[in-house]
């Protein structure tokens, strides 16, 4: 893939956690989601890690982690109240864990965030530029929140970011196209998955 260094990229994986991801999750319960587009990126995300961990590039994960009273969620609770009450991602409750599938491995740098952004009052940044990083590959949910919010931090900050298109969704078709409007729009590359697995193994 033109442009692609893998000796100064680290993969992040976005809040694949039950909340969004399993049927008693609190998102899903609260959207009335039947049919979770968002578990297709599981596979493709385990790709990913797979490669990134096989050629001994750092993975980073965000997880969504808040107060069981929200005091520290800040807007989110006061607006989103429905996902207040369903203790959406309260820290070390099941919502909050990341899916069996995806689980990180203890070399894995894991970056519990309040906000949808996984830069905002966490050490992401100062984590990532003590690794040499330069360019991320952005991958899971939701596209047009999350994974958004994160590229465009990233983007402010001089991290270049890349986004397996396979690897990222939201709940509807919609929001999710939207989404990849404006990550194309300015603050990332859009490219099809095997594009970087081939790019991080030379």
């Amino acid at each position: 893939m033109e442009g692609f260094d893998a000796r100064n990229t680290a993969l992040l994986v976005i809040d694949m956690q039950h909340a969004s991801l399993d049927p008693q999750g609190s998102l899903v319960k609260l959207l009335g989601v039947k049919e979770n587009r968002m578990l297709r990126t599981i596979a493709p995300i385990r790709q990913l890690i797979d490669a990134f961990r096989a050629a001994g590039r750092p993975v980073f994960y965000n997880q969504m982690s808040v107060r069981a009273d929200y005091t520290d969620a800040g807007l989110l609770g006061r607006v989103f109240v429905p996902l207040k009450d369903l203790g959406h991602c309260v820290e070390d409750t099941w919502d909050f864990e990341i899916i069996d599938e995806l689980k990180p491995a203890a070399t894995d740098h894991v970056i519990r965030k309040k906000r949808w952004s996984g830069f905002y009052g966490t050490t992401m940044e100062s984590d990532l530029r003590n690794l040499g990083i330069t360019t991320l590959v952005v991958c899971g949910v939701a596209t047009d929140v999350c994974v958004e919010a994160t590229v465009r931090d990233a983007f402010y900050r001089d991290f270049a970011c890349i986004v397996p298109r396979e690897a990222t969704a939201s709940f509807d078709e919609t929001s999710e196209e939207t989404g990849i409007r404006q990550l194309v729009f300015g603050c990332s590359r859009v490219v099809p998955l095997a594009d970087v697995l081939e790019g991080i193994k030379s």
